[in-house]
């Protein structure tokens, strides 16, 4: 009876984290298609290509980006609060990268910010766990371009750093920044929770994009640094351990 019992209760925990990564991956494949459906909303309501006919549309279409803002921050919620990793394909970190500078190269040159990759050329075929990695970077990226005005710049870099036995991926931009009280709020465990953000550009996001980074480099087994100055930009700073190195998560 024991031995069943035990059976029982280890199928169930089974069930329950296989339901769970199932939720975490459903709610990974939203986001993209969700950001692009709000930023389509936010350019039909703020009218950027000229008057609409009635002003039921941009009614319709304030209604239509706080549909789609509610259901970024529920993905958020999924994918912050669910500590099991999934287990999902890996693929060179290089390339991890270059598809989501693609990703969000026009939503950056409709902004007025040019989006760059500087991949070094000694940077080895580092496999990653492209959920993770992807999720972690396109909050970057796109509180990057959020924050950088017109004319500015955002860009993603990769490096190897072999003394260390750690890959450093670097998201730099030329925007407002933080000064010091601020950024030790962001930084702040819990932060981000009922605290919406709004750009330059006028784009807004549940407020929760830096702490689903900082669970996915966790999962990772790296670190997360954010640097940051008011006027300047804001820097941040990714370290992954090399294959056969150990974990910098808790370091």
């Amino acid at each position: 009876m024991m031995e069943t019992g035990l059976s029982a209760a280890d199928s169930r925990r089974r069930l329950s984290r296989e339901a769970a990564n199932q939720l975490r991956e459903i709610a990974h494949e939203l986001r993209n298609p969700l950001n692009a459906l709000t930023a389509i909303a936010e350019i039909f309501r703020d009218q950027r290509f000229g008057p609409l006919p009635g002003d039921r549309y941009a009614e319709y279409a304030e209604l239509a980006h706080g549909a789609t803002l509610r259901m970024l921050q529920l993905c958020d919620r999924l994918l912050l609060e669910d500590p099991t990793a999934p287990s999902v394909a890996t693929a060179p970190v290089g390339k991890v990268l270059t598809d989501i500078v693609s990703l969000f190269g026009p939503m950056a040159e409709e902004r007025g910010v040019t989006l760059s990759l500087d991949l070094s050329a000694a940077l080895p075929d580092i496999p990653v766990a492209v959920e993770a990695l992807t999720s972690a970077v396109n909050n970057l990226v796109v509180n990057a371009i959020k924050f950088t005005p017109r004319g500015g710049r955002v860009t993603v870099a990769a490096r190897a750093e072999p003394l260390e036995n750690v890959a450093v991926l670097v998201i730099s931009d030329t925007g407002v920044g933080m000064d010091p009280e601020e950024l030790a709020r962001t930084m702040a465990p819990g932060w981000g929770r009922g605290h919406s953000t709004v750009g330059v550009h006028g784009d807004t996001g549940s407020g929760m994009g830096l702490a689903v980074v900082r669970r996915q480099v966790e999962l990772l087994g790296g670190t997360l640094e954010l640097r940051s100055q008011k006027g300047v930009g804001t820097c941040a700073i990714i370290r992954l351990p090399l294959p056969g190195g150990p974990s910098l998560a808790g370091c």
